[in-house]
């Protein structure tokens, strides 16, 4: 599996899922904001990922169907609150 670095969405639309959330650490060596609270999350130490998955319609060029992303937060109560307000209309 390759170790990209993409933006995270501030919002998730219906068209995501939430595919798990999982405590992690050791996972690369970027640093990113959390997406709740901005505070820099340092992917080598212990953090909270969520990883959110969606179908996409592949064109003749693109054979993948599914897209991935994951995002690194600091701590449990901020993935919980950022599903929280995902989850709100």
């Amino acid at each position: 599996m390759s170790k990209t670095c993409r933006p995270s969405p501030s919002t998730v639309d219906a068209e995501w899922t939430v595919r798990q959330v999982v405590p992690r650490s050791d996972w690369d060596a970027a640093v990113e904001p959390c997406p709740t609270c901005g505070d820099d999350v340092d992917r080598r130490e212990s953090h909270y990922q969520v990883e959110l998955d969606r179908k996409r319609t592949p064109g003749q060029e693109m054979k993948l169907t599914r897209e991935r992303r994951l995002l690194s937060f600091c701590d449990e109560a901020c993935a919980t609150a950022w599903l929280d307000s995902a989850a709100s209309p």
